[in-house]
């Protein structure tokens, strides 16, 4: 399991989290069939489909998985089944259908309609990391980490965590590395980045296949606008796109370590998924340190 995308979160009072229990409670708050009723359902599922392995332990290190399984009710047919109701009320009854009618109708199509529409489902695989003191998400999405992070309370009755905490600005910081050609020894610029203005229209310029120390960057840095995100690598086991928000994206670790993880696999998928996760987290634990020194992060 490689993530290729992160989201990093503190955990607090880790002597409080047992990991023990989470792997113990998981299989009691599995994801349930949606409802004819129901926008969505959430709930955990095993790493491999079918099988009873819920989650994965590796040196302090403890994976998971979660998933929604979501109503698919397309607008265009809500919209489609509306405007012809209101077509037949209007020439039927020789009269307008107004926009409060028009809303209580289309929620009687939604209601209507739901238990037709047929079910799509997203995972989101996490892992927490209790040397570091924190939890690792392979997703940028808004509404399933807070989706997550609702299951984990409901799962063990609280979750204590926070989203990270820089002391320093994280797009001021990215646009300093390259005005000043000062990046940091372990860090080499990829191929992309994305400047942004600080006028109300937010204008932005990104750039693919260019060195963002080139001319063509700095310049416009120079002249005032600052690094949205920018592609690294660090050292030489992963490559990411570093976004102002602290969320690496794009993630891709080197060809070396997931042919250590191959040789240190017994072969199979939870062999595999072990070996991958191992060194994964283990390569993630070490980058996080050299992280929260860009950043100051406590």
């Amino acid at each position: 399991m490689w993530f290729k995308n992160a989201q990093i979160f503190q955990l607090k009072d880790t002597e409080s989290l047992d990991t023990n229990e989470l792997i113990n409670k998981i299989p009691e708050f599995p994801l349930k069939e949606c409802g004819s009723q129901e926008e969505f359902s959430f709930g955990w599922l095993p790493l491999i489909r079918n099988s009873e392995q819920w989650s994965l332990a590796s040196d302090r290190c403890l994976l998971f998985r979660a998933g929604k399984e979501e109503k698919v009710l397309p607008s265009a047919v809500v919209r489609e089944e509306l405007e012809a109701k209101v077509a037949e009320i209007e020439l039927i009854e020789g009269r307008k259908v107004g926009r409060k009618e028009k809303s209580d109708m289309k929620d009687e199509l939604v209601f209507t309609l739901r238990p037709k529409a047929f079910s799509k489902r997203t995972d989101i695989w996490a892992y927490i990391d209790l040397q570091a003191k924190i939890l690792v998400l392979n997703s940028t999405n808004a509404s399933m980490t807070e989706l997550l992070f609702k299951h984990l309370q409901t799962t063990l009755g609280s979750f204590p965590m926070t989203p990270l905490q820089a002391q320093v600005s994280p797009s001021s910081l990215m646009t300093d590395w390259l005005v000043k050609n000062e990046v940091p020894a372990s860090l080499e610029t990829g191929d992309e980045c994305e400047i942004q203005d600080s006028s109300e229209d937010k204008a932005t310029i990104r750039f693919k296949s260019l060195e963002p120390l080139s001319e063509d960057v700095t310049r416009h840095l120079q002249q005032g606008m600052a690094v949205k995100n920018l592609g690294l690598r660090w050292t030489d086991k992963l490559s990411f796109v570093l976004h102002d928000d602290l969320t690496l994206r794009k993630i891709k670790f080197d060809d070396a370590l997931k042919e250590a993880a191959f040789n240190d696999s017994q072969g199979g998928g939870l062999s595999d998924m072990d070996a991958n996760f191992s060194l994964m987290s283990l390569t993630m634990r070490e980058f996080f340190g050299s992280y929260c020194l860009w950043f100051e992060i406590n």
